[in-house]
């Protein structure tokens, strides 16, 4: 029986899939051009499944030799060109080897000198080739320094001469818009501005970066129809909304499904939501090491202003912003949003998961006999420890912007979520984060809290009264009579910590809030 995939190209013969090569429909036509092209998309969005498909259909054909070969097997060569030039043919041969028919496989490699080797190689494949050649370099943007300049320099040199002594089309598929992307010397300054010569199309990303709706629909579908469990509309609809459509996502939280609910019961949108924070719990991502992404000075200069809700995203540059685009991050279109709901949720944790390391305070000291968080001793044991340590928590934050807000963060998901969960809603320039508790009591009921984290700066006037309207107004949203609002004082007359106050005032509709000032 099928499965769904997470840990790599998809086996049709052992995963649930949809057909890749519609996928990479546009490619068949520039292949036929005999284009030199780029296949831009983020890692974990099927890019390596497409390209073999693709190539698979080509060969079929009978009119190509379709190779894809990897080009990561060079990246930990750095700038050592000849070692570099051996591993990329040692890849070319070891696939060919292993996908293409004795007559169609490369010919022994002709002696030649460092810095040619490639065109040397690829020029006697293809004049003894009884096929035009197509070849499909993936992970081409792993390579780095002088030697990704100098195989590049050698594609552009063959590109005339094909088909009869140079590949007919050659395709560099990555993550990075190599047109764009400066080469550098590994930890080096830009050598050059990007790829130039023949390379000057770049594949639409849209096909490869993610499902429709309908496309997950037909996917999950596959493990109806051999398994007869079925998906509601509405399990469909938050699978897309919490994904964003990255097939690696979809095929992620397929399999949790599939995995947790009872074969005889229907996946519903309940079953989603706790597939998703399970997921979530544990790292789930497409994005390798997200947390080391979110540090890269271009990713926290788009993301920072986002958390924290300003409008200074406004002032990233062009750059980042497709840097953040190309890993999967943000969404291609704007305003600029972090694109899916799983991301959305694992930023803030990652962000605050080092201030869990610093917190000693037993979570079982909030409940009550019946599972019930009591929120005026989380905020009083809060106060305390936010004056204790804010100092030195605030001071070292990766996100200057929103580090006491990170604190709380931390402090939250320590304490509750052993028992319950922690939804943070940001984004955008919404002026704050808001944060809803959702606690399992002992009879199976939920107990729901809200809170809105602001940071009242220089200048600014009237953040308690507007902090106090933005709790109304998710009051109002989840049906709720009373909140929290949490106040940082950021004017720099103090140190963080050094004026903790927690009281209780009135929304305008006569709710109870608490206010904590810090």
């Amino acid at each position: 029986m099928r499965t769904f995939s997470t840990e790599g190209p998809c086996d049709p013969a052992r995963h649930h899939h949809l057909p890749a090569a519609p996928r990479l429909a546009e490619g068949l036509g520039l292949v036929d051009e005999g284009a030199y092209f780029l296949v831009r998309a983020p890692r974990r969005t099927g890019k390596t499944t497409s390209l073999r498909a693709l190539a698979a259909e080509l060969l079929a054909s009978g009119r190509y030799a379709a190779l894809v070969t990897s080009a990561e097997v060079g990246e930990p060569l750095g700038n050592d060109v000849a070692r570099a030039e051996e591993a990329l043919l040692a890849s070319i041969r070891l696939s060919a080897e292993h996908d293409l028919p004795p007559e169609l496989r490369p010919p022994p490699l002709p002696a030649s000198a460092d810095g040619t080797r490639i065109w040397a190689a690829l020029s006697a494949w293809a004049r003894v080739c009884p096929r035009p050649l197509v070849l499909f370099f993936d992970g081409a943007d792993t390579l780095h320094g002088a030697a990704l300049r100098t195989v590049l320099r050698q594609l552009e040199i063959g590109f005339p001469r094909r088909p009869a002594a140079f590949p007919w089309s050659i395709v560099l598929a990555g993550q990075l818009d190599l047109r764009l992307e400066p080469f550098r010397a590994a930890g080096d300054a830009p050598v050059r501005p990007g790829l130039t010569g023949p390379f000057e199309t770049a594949l639409s990303p849209e096909p490869l970066r993610t499902f429709t709706e309908d496309e997950i629909r037909a996917l999950y579908a596959q493990h109806t129809h051999e398994t007869g469990q079925t998906f509601e509309k509405d399990a469909i609809r938050a699978a897309r909304e919490a994904t964003a459509g990255h097939p690696f996502l979809v095929q992620a939280l397929g399999r949790e499904l599939v995995t947790t609910v009872p074969r005889a019961e229907a996946i519903r949108e309940p079953h989603v939501r706790a597939a998703i924070h399970h997921l979530v719990d544990h790292r789930v991502t497409p994005i390798d090491a997200l947390a080391a992404r979110l540090a890269e000075p271009r990713v926290r200069r788009v993301v920072e202003p986002l958390l924290a809700g300003t409008a200074l995203v406004a002032r990233a540059l062009d750059d980042d912003i497709r840097h953040a685009r190309d890993l999967g991050l943000l969404a291609e279109d704007d305003p600029a949003r972090i694109e899916s709901g799983i991301h959305r949720a694992l930023v803030p944790r990652l962000l605050a998961s080092s201030v869990g390391r610093a917190i000693t305070d037993d979570p079982a000291r909030f409940y009550t006999t019946d599972g019930a968080l009591d929120v005026e001793a989380l905020l009083h044991a809060f106060a305390v420890f936010y004056k204790t340590h804010a100092r030195t928590l605030v001071a070292n934050a990766a996100y200057e912007a929103v580090a006491p807000e990170l604190v709380f963060l931390g402090y939250l998901y320590r304490m509750i979520e052993p028992r319950g969960r922690v939804d943070v809603r940001w984004g955008g320039s919404r002026g704050r984060i808001d944060v809803v508790l959702r606690v399992v009591l002992a009879g199976g009921d939920e107990q729901h809290e809200a809170f809105v984290l602001v940071s009242r700066r220089k200048g600014e006037s009237g953040a308690k009264a507007r902090a106090v309207g933005f709790l109304e107004d998710v009051l109002d949203a989840e049906g709720l009579a009373s909140g929290t609002v949490v106040l940082f004082d950021r004017r720099g007359k103090r140190a963080a910590g050094e004026r903790v106050k927690l009281e209780q005032r009135s929304t305008a509709k006569g709710r109870a809030a608490w206010v904590l000032r810090a």
